[in-house]
């Protein structure tokens, strides 16, 4: 079986530094294979590469409306190889577009387009180019249609621009600037060639054989991860296609997303390169995306937990600073001295610790699912598996309470399983509601500056001072009421101020407003019945350096095929920890009236 060679069509960058680029000008045919004009070239065609040293390199044939005739390199080496005609540039170091040129090639988005004259072109009536002499090469981001009219005269501004002197086989009616008529430059029909490109309607419609489009064009990389984590869990256990894996590697690198081996991914399915990080980086990108899009978990700190638990050291006490007076006595200098000239004090330290509670999510497939509908339903389910998780964070951050049974914030009678996700820790309401009540304030009524001032006021001074470091979190209803007041700023009125935070709907008195949906309507006393009358909103404040969250384990993804259901099985994890520095970084107003 006989081999081809598909050469690359964008330009390359040789050397970043200098300004070098490479790419093929023109790629060998034959009779099956031909370009946009049914015609071909063959390694036998004459490209007049002896006939002159440099050519003139130039965007888009001169016919940008920007750059116009202006050179934008010199081609200084053309050589044939086994796959067809490959020249190299000089980019002109002091142009006046070089660095957009520079972004576009690295970004692969141009290529080679060579220009003749019509005299000195010559095909054979098969299609066979005999003749194509080489005068200028152009960057295109688009093909050259099959007859377009050419500006000749930015041949000559192009040769005389960088000193190059007319070639002697050019005749100076090539180059005729004006039409005694009309006054304006003759175009003539000037012979282009450009590598065929998959948005060639020319090319599409001749061969029949390419296809713009993919299964995979409504899929972005997140799906097209978790689709990797799915597949490769089925029974064959082979992963996914190379068309598949040719897809996410290209919308990875278009999403900027972190894959340092993403080049491996085509070959994911031949040789189980890639594999083994699919989960992983899937993983990391639901976490960056639950940092992002999350209410709750972005407002805090957080830190990586070599072990869990772990202890982390905080400040204490601050040390003494005295008034001394002048050192007179020379017993003062001794460190024993009763009476030293510096009296002696200690920083205080103190210790948090961070113990690691376990989330999980369990989800079910169908084999049929898997087999027959998996792109169509792809994203959805992935939408579904990643919100659930990411809302689980925010609500056991908000709500968290480790009571069991009778007495927790979130069920005061005890009516729900031990299991439920809001007994990993103690979040957010506990430490008003349970901890340290003083923080507390009974608004029997609706929701007024005063009211909401008393609530950050039972604060320490010092940290209810400082409102860059606060922030109100409300439940939806509450936040209704609180459009009423006058002092409320909205986001569209805030100005100099409007850096949101996710989620963030205003300012009161400087300090950041934010709903969130995990923040429910409560009793009266700020507590949750189930079954009970559950009414009143809540206003809930934090102090936001005064908390810290641990990750002992990001989102972890894994999908399990079961034989013995002929169903397929993904669960997602995280550990994850939740403390206070202290018990004064939190105060809470309640009953209030929506």
């Amino acid at each position: 079986m006989s081999q081809t060679h598909a050469p690359p069509q964008a330009v390359k960058m040789l050397d970043g530094d200098s300004g070098r680029i490479g790419g093929y000008l023109a790629v060998w045919g034959d009779p099956q294979r031909r370009d946009l004009h049914n015609e071909y070239f063959t390694p036998d065609t004459d490209f007049g590469l002896d006939w002159y040293a440099q050519r003139p390199a130039l965007y888009h044939h001169g016919q940008d409306a920007a750059l116009k005739a202006d050179p934008i390199g010199v081609i200084d080496t053309l050589r044939r190889d086994e796959v067809g005609l490959w020249a190299e540039a000089q980019l002109a170091k002091r142009g006046r577009y070089l660095e957009a040129v520079r972004e576009l090639v690295g970004r692969g988005a141009l290529s080679w387009s060579s220009g003749s004259l019509p005299h000195l072109v010559k095909s054979a009536a098969d299609g066979r180019i005999e003749r194509w002499i080489v005068v200028e090469g152009s960057l295109t981001p688009t093909p050259a249609e099959p007859r377009l009219s050419t500006d000749v005269r930015a041949l000559k501004s192009a040769y005389l621009s960088l000193n190059i002197p007319l070639p002697a086989w050019a005749t100076q009616d090539d180059f005729m600037e004006d039409d005694p008529m009309t006054d304006s430059p003759i175009l003539t029909e000037t012979p282009r060639k450009r590598l065929p490109s998959a948005t060639d309607e020319a090319f599409k419609s001749a061969s029949g054989l390419i296809e713009v489009g993919s299964a995979f064009d409504d899929l972005d990389a997140l799906d097209l991860l978790h689709g990797c984590v799915l597949l490769a869990g089925g029974r064959a256990a082979k992963g996914v296609s190379e068309r598949y894996a040719n897809a996410l590697a290209y919308k990875l690198r278009k999403a900027g997303l972190t894959a340092a081996k993403s080049d491996e991914l085509s070959h994911s399915a031949q040789n189980g390169f890639g594999a083994d990080w699919i989960p992983a980086l899937w993983s990391d990108q639901l976490w960056h995306k639950a940092r992002q899009d999350n209410v709750i978990l972005p407002l805090f700190r957080q830190i990586e937990m070599p072990s869990s638990p772990f202890t982390v050291p905080t400040e204490g006490v601050d040390p003494t600073v005295y008034f001394v007076p002048e050192t007179r006595n020379e017993a003062q200098l001794a460190l024993t001295a009763t009476s030293p000239a510096l009296p002696e004090t200690k920083f205080g330290s103190d210790k948090l610790t961070l113990t690691a509670k376990k989330l999980a999510l369990r989800v079910g497939f169908s084999a049929e699912l898997v087999e027959d509908a998996v792109l169509p339903v792809l994203n959805i389910y992935r939408e579904q598996a990643a919100r659930a998780i990411a809302d689980a964070i925010d609500h056991v951050l908000l709500n968290g309470d480790d009571t069991t049974g009778a007495g927790n914030i979130n069920d005061v009678n005890g009516e729900m399983d031990d299991s439920a996700r809001f007994h990993a820790f103690n979040g957010l309401r506990h430490l008003p509601l349970v901890t340290n009540t003083d923080l507390q304030h009974d608004f029997t009524g609706a929701p007024t500056l005063d009211k909401l001032r008393t609530v950050r006021f039972k604060l320490p001074v010092g940290r209810a001072a400082r409102p860059s470091d606060l922030a109100w979190i409300v439940d939806g209803n509450t936040y209704a009421k609180l459009l009423s007041l006058p002092e409320f700023l909205t986001m569209d009125k805030a100005g100099a101020q409007a850096t949101a935070l996710t989620g963030q709907l205003g300012f009161i008195d400087g300090i950041p407003v934010l709903a969130s949906a995990e923040l429910g309507l409560t009793g009266a006393g700020g507590t949750f019945e189930v079954g009970g009358t559950n009414t009143k909103g809540t206003a809930l404040l934090v102090y936001r350096p005064g908390w810290l969250i641990g990750t002992r384990r990001r989102i972890a993804v894994s999908v399990d095929y079961l034989s013995y259901y002929d169903a397929y099985q993904m669960t997602a994890t995280v550990r994850l920890a939740f403390a206070p520095y202290d018990d004064s970084v939190a105060a809470i107003g309640v009953n209030i009236t929506v």
